[in-house]
């Protein structure tokens, strides 16, 4: 009878250990660096598919409009805007990661851009991501300035 119960506690405990583990939220900033951030190194204008999926449908973009667009359109756009002006790839040089709560996170992040002829230059992002259905999803956007952020 004892072994049964054992067999029973075990059983419980090892449900609720998996329960708990099926509940931790995944590091946001592995999740930026080590995901989202490569697509951009090889051909990233043939897979603004696999961009978009770490969007939400809709991002709010921190413009002069503050407008809300739909993200596989904008961000198909702006590839091939940057492939026309000669861009390459991107790289993170530098990554600011904040976690406002358990489910949103802030980044600043400066992209090193390589361009054709070997240049390169450098151009600063904000992201909101917020973590939904079981993943993070980028919600909001910012063009912002290098040095006025301290990047």
């Amino acid at each position: 009878m004892a072994n049964f119960f054992r067999l029973i506690i075990l059983l419980v405990t090892s449900g609720s250990a998996a329960e708990a583990q099926e509940n931790v939220i995944p590091s946001a900033e592995e999740w930026f660096r080590a995901t989202y951030a490569p697509l951009y190194q090889d051909k990233p204008w043939d897979r603004a598919d696999e961009l978009a999926a770490y969007f939400a449908a809709n991002v709010h973009l921190h413009d002069e409009g503050q407008s809300s667009v739909n993200s596989r359109a904008w961000i198909a756009g702006n590839l091939q805007e940057w492939k026309v002006d000669g861009w390459i790839r991107s790289e993170i040089d530098k990554l600011e990661y904040d976690l406002l709560n358990d489910s949103t996170a802030s980044f600043k992040v400066k992209w090193r851009d390589f361009y054709s002829g070997g240049n390169i230059a450098y151009e600063c992002s904000w992201y909101l991501a917020d973590f939904n259905d079981g993943r993070w999803l980028i919600t909001e956007f910012a063009i912002i300035d290098c040095a006025d952020h301290g990047l």
